[in-house]
Order: C-alpha cells, then structure tokens, then sequence
C-alpha cells in the first residue's frame, strides 16, 4: 500500500527536522542515516526514497537550519525595540543562547565539522555566510565594503565568543566573555 503525497511529504519534513536536531547536537559525522530516522520515527529502509544519500539529507538539513536561524534572529531583533545591529548581538551573544546549543546557531554548532566536510556542505555554509555578512553589512553606515569587513569581523567575533563561552568550565568567564565580545560589538563599531 503506498503513501499519499502529503503524508510523503510529512515524512520527509520529520526526517530533516530530526537531522537539524541530531546535526546541532552530535555533528556532521555523529549524524548518520540510522539515527536520523530513528529520531524521525521511522524505518531505515524508508530514508532511500526522500534522498539518494545521506549528503543531499545533510545539504538540506543543513539549509533549513540556516533558514531557521535567520528566523529565530531576526524574530529577536523585532522584539526587542533596539537598534538592529545591537539587537542582533545582544541575541546572539546572550547567556540563553549560550545554554541552549540545540536550538542556537548552526554555524556555531558546526563550523569546525563543515571546515573537513565535503563541497556540498561548505558551498551551502559560504551562501549562508556571505548572507549573513550582507545583511549585517546593511545595517552599517559607512562605505559597502568597509561595511562588509566590518560585518565578516562581526560574524567572526560573535561566532568565537560564543564557542568559547560554551567551552569553558567557569560560569563567570563564560558570562564576561559573552560581556566583553557585546560590548565591543555595540559600543566600539
């Protein structure tokens, strides 16, 4: 008996959100097939007719989590009434965003797996990048490309100091690194 297309789709939709899940938890390589369906609630044999491999899983997976990011942040800055920029890096660079990887940054969760992993999964994290340094870029005021260095600068602090205030065992120097990065990120640029 087959299945109806939207229940089809239903499956599909469970299987990469269960790979979003199991790819901000254990990593590129920790993300296998069986798991994914497991997770998903469903049989292994069954991954075969939503993908032809497991990479085209993960470069879709991995997309929707970048665009659910986006989301998230973009979601924060609009209720926060600040300004965007300082919206932004207060999000991202807050203690709740710290305690919840699951649920926080792809990029963050990522980026040292994506740096090993094949052309796929590196095009998709350069697109993503490149759009999150123009849409930074929009928010300051200087020359484009001036405003562009100084967006790639940001990513690039705000993205450290988060993994570093994950990394260490001291709550105290995990709240001042996240302290110092929002402060320099706001007051100083």
């Amino acid at each position: 008996m087959g299945h109806s297309r939207a229940q089809k789709q239903a499956n599909h939709d469970r299987i990469l959100a269960a790979a979003v899940d199991l790819l901000r938890c254990r990593g590129l390589e920790h993300t296998g097939i069986a798991e994914v369906m497991r997770a998903a609630g469903l049989t292994h044999g069954g991954f075969y007719s939503h993908f032809e491999r497991r990479e085209a899983m993960l470069e879709q997976a991995l997309a929707d989590a970048f665009a659910a990011d986006e989301a998230r942040l973009m979601k924060a800055v609009r209720k926060s009434g600040k300004q965007q920029r300082a919206a932004m890096v207060e999000a991202y660079l807050s203690p709740l965003h710290r305690d919840n990887p699951a649920h926080g940054c792809t990029a963050a969760a990522l980026a040292g797996d994506i740096a090993r992993a094949d052309g796929g999964v590196r095009r998709i994290f350069t697109e993503q990048l490149e759009r999150y340094r123009d849409q930074i870029a929009g928010l300051i005021p200087t020359e484009p490309e001036t405003a562009k260095s100084h967006a790639l600068f940001g990513i690039a602090a705000m993205i450290g100091a988060l993994l570093l205030s994950r990394a260490v065992d001291d709550e105290a120097l995990s709240d001042d690194i996240l302290e110092s990065a929002r402060h320099h990120l706001t007051e100083r640029m």
